[in-house]
Formats: C-alpha cells, sequence, structure tokens
C-alpha cells in the first residue's frame, strides 16, 4: 500500500512540478561548471551529474538512484579510456560534434540550454501525444511475451539514419525500439528511444537521439528525454537529445543508430554498444519492473488533428526487399532474463503497416551482419 502511495505522488508530481523543473535545471548556468557548444550551435551546461533535472525535486528512493549513478560514475572512469580507443572505429566522435573536442568533465553532464518558448514548445510536444483526435502511426514489427518468454529484458537494433521535413506543425517522425507493458491497454507503460525529427521538441529539423517514457499511455505521466523528472543523463559526451552530425544518403552512404534499451535493475539506455546515456529508475513503472510484455521495432509518424497531409517515415521511401533505398533495422534482437543477445523466433514477430507507411522483407539472413532485418517507412501525404 505504501508503495502505491509513494507512486501516486510521484505521477502528480511529474506534471504539477515540471515549471520547476524547467526553470531550474535548463534556463540558467547557474549550476553548470562548463558551458559547451556543438558543431550545430546548440548551448550545452556541463551540470554536476546530482543537480541534473531529474534529480532537483522530490522522487521515490532517490538516494537509491544518487547510489546506482556513483556505480556508473565508477565504470565511466574505468572504461573512458578503452571506450576512446574503440570509438576510433564507431560513428560517434567527440571532437566531431563539440566545439572543445571532448565533451563534459567526468562527474557532470550535458544538458541543452533552452529559451521560455522552447521550454514551453517542448512541453505542448509531450501534452499532444495523448490527444485523441491526433494520429500515430506504426510500421514495423512487434514481439509478445508467451507461455515460453515471460518478459522481455531488453531491445536492440541497428537503424539506419535519415533527415527529412515534416509537412505541419507539431509533426514528428521517428525510428525506434519500444518496452511497452501490453499490446492493448489504454493506460499502457511504455519507453521509446531511438532518432526522431521533431522541430516542435527541439526548434530544428535535425535528426536526434532521443527517448519517452509513460506509465499510463501519455494521458497523465511521462515525456521526453528529461524534460521532466525521469529520465537520468549519466554519459559525459552523448547528450539525450544529441543532434546526429552526419546522415545517410540511400544508395550512398549508411550511418547507423546501434541503439539498445535493457533491464538491468533499471532501464538502461545504450548508444553505438559503448555509451551508456542513462537510465529510467524502476521506480517510475508498475507493469514493466518485471520486464516488458511487449518489444516494437520500427518507424512511428505523429500527425496532429485536422492537418491534411501526413509527415514521411524512414527515408521517405519505400521499396519493399530493397535496404539500400529504403529506411531499415538490422541485427534486431531481444533479450530473456539474462541473456541480451536473442535474434527473433520468427513465429512470434508480428508485422504492422498504417496507412501509407509499410514494412516488409522481414527474414533472418544469419550471417552476423544483417541477421534478423526488415525496412520500413513511406513518403507520407496521407
Amino acid at each position: 500500500m505504501t508503495l502505491i502511495y509513494i507512486t501516486l505522488c510521484f505521477i502528480i508530481l511529474v506534471w504539477t512540478t515540471i515549471a520547476f523543473c524547467l526553470v531550474e535545471g535548463y534556463g540558467s548556468s547557474r549550476n553548470a561548471d562548463l558551458v559547451l557548444e556543438t558543431i550545430h550551435g546548440d548551448i550545452y551546461d556541463c551540470v554536476d551529474v546530482y543537480k541534473q533535472p531529474t534529480l532537483l525535486h522530490p522522487m521515490p528512493h532517490k538516494e537509491r538512484i544518487k547510489m546506482t549513478i556513483a556505480k556508473e560514475l565508477e565504470k565511466q572512469r574505468l572504461i573512458k579510456g578503452e571506450r576512446l580507443q574503440k570509438a576510433k572505429n564507431i560513428y560517434f566522435k567527440a571532437e566531431e560534434f563539440w566545439l572543445n573536442k571532448k565533451g563534459c568533465p567526468i562527474g557532470t553532464v550535458p544538458i541543452r540550454r533552452l529559451t521560455e518558448e522552447q521550454l514551453q514548445n517542448a512541453k505542448d510536444a509531450t501534452l499532444s501525444i495523448s490527444l485523441a483526435e491526433d494520429i500515430i502511426d506504426f510500421a514495423g514489427i512487434s514481439m509478445n511475451a508467451s507461455p515460453e518468454i515471460k518478459s522481455f529484458t531488453s531491445a536492440t537494433a541497428t537503424i539506419t539514419l535519415y533527415n527529412f521535413y515534416v509537412n505541419g506543425a507539431g509533426q514528428y517522425s521517428s525510428a525506434a525500439i519500444f518496452h511497452q507493458s501490453a499490446d492493448n491497454a489504454p493506460n499502457f507503460e511504455q519507453i521509446q528511444a531511438g532518432w526522431i525529427v521533431h522541430p516542435q521538441l527541439y526548434g530544428d529539423s535535425r535528426t536526434r537521439l532521443y527517448s519517452h517514457w509513460t506509465t499510463d499511455g501519455g494521458q497523465k505521466t511521462g515525456c521526453y528525454n528529461n524534460i521532466c523528472p525521469g529520465f537520468v543523463q549519466l554519459d559525459t559526451d552523448v547528450p539525450i537529445d544529441y543532434a546526429f552530425p552526419k546522415i545517410s544518403r540511400p544508395m550512398y552512404d549508411d550511418y547507423e543508430l546501434e541503439i539498445q534499451i535493457y533491464k538491468d535493475e533499471d532501464y538502461y539506455l545504450l548508444f553505438q554498444g559503448l555509451f551508456s546515456i542513462g537510465f529510467w529508475p524502476e521506480t517510475l513503472f508498475n507493469e514493466l519492473r518485471n520486464g516488458s510484455q511487449v518489444v516494437r521495432y520500427g518507424g512511428q509518424a505523429f500527425t496532429p488533428a485536422g492537418q491534411q497531409f501526413s509527415p514521411p517515415m524512414g527515408n521517405g521511401n519505400f521499396e519493399d526487399g530493397n535496404p539500400h533505398t529504403t529506411c531499415h533495422m538490422r541485427q534486431v534482437m531481444y533479450g530473456v532474463g539474462n541473456d541480451q543477445d536473442v535474434q527473433p523466433d520468427e513465429s512470434l514477430v508480428q508485422t504492422h503497416q498504417s496507412r501509407c507507411y509499410h514494412e516488409g522483407s522481414q527474414h533472418n539472413a544469419h550471417d552476423d551482419y544483417w541477421d534478423y532485418n526488415f525496412v520500413f517507412g513511406g513518403a507520407g501525404f496521407c
């Protein structure tokens, strides 16, 4: 009973204190140890990891969360050198993103500085996902728990990165992986992460890393990234709203996002197999505490009510069977129990298409490169 009471109190606090969170965590640099600028001109404050927005106000089990942060900081110190060596051969390089060439010092995390207008737009973007008249299209695959699979503990995919312009105010389009409590419950719990083009949320049309969580289907709880209490930033180099400096072109470059959401005690977001971006404390959730009942992979496009033309999805093109001209996900995997690298049981895979958005060519190549993969997307305008 005490746990239920604490959880309810926290849910109420999420939105009643959001304004305080935003003002204290973003609009000023008074908690900043260092101010950084990116190649795109975004300004970030290197904020003490214990003074970031999520931890600025009361929340359940804050002391346990701080202990988790302390353990993660120690891991950072131990693997920093090893990661720098490996990073020479992967997509993210700090010197190609930060003007200071190295990101924030250990013990601090990058928090993007936003104007009051940007803060309000971010809040409006979160609230808009719950309106019944809006349309959310999904194209991709999903798997449900079964008698053999009681729950999922991780979801992983490598996703090609693309960019495009959306067709109306408030629209967004993303490519993401999802953990969800149930497939048809109206008050489902969900964590999602991937890349997104969302001008209202970010104030530009760049392709960015993003995350979102909710405990009631987006009706009253949850938000994007660290706009409200929830996501705890850990990495010193890669912020949760990271703008990708290089984007794929069909038939030419294949720049990719390798992403994983896995459950240890809390839910962690792993980027490019090396960067532990941060985590969602398990105390945010009820149904997801023992793992998820559904994992989803694919594209999601949002069209506000009353708009005639929907945004593109993927790269705005769909050719079934051609991953070189169509956005795709490869090395799709899920975790069950302690096993984090299971390729999908094809008998469990469900495919999804919506209006003018399509999914296709799903299969397992068993070749250590493509493995389980599929294509998805569409031009929109539906």
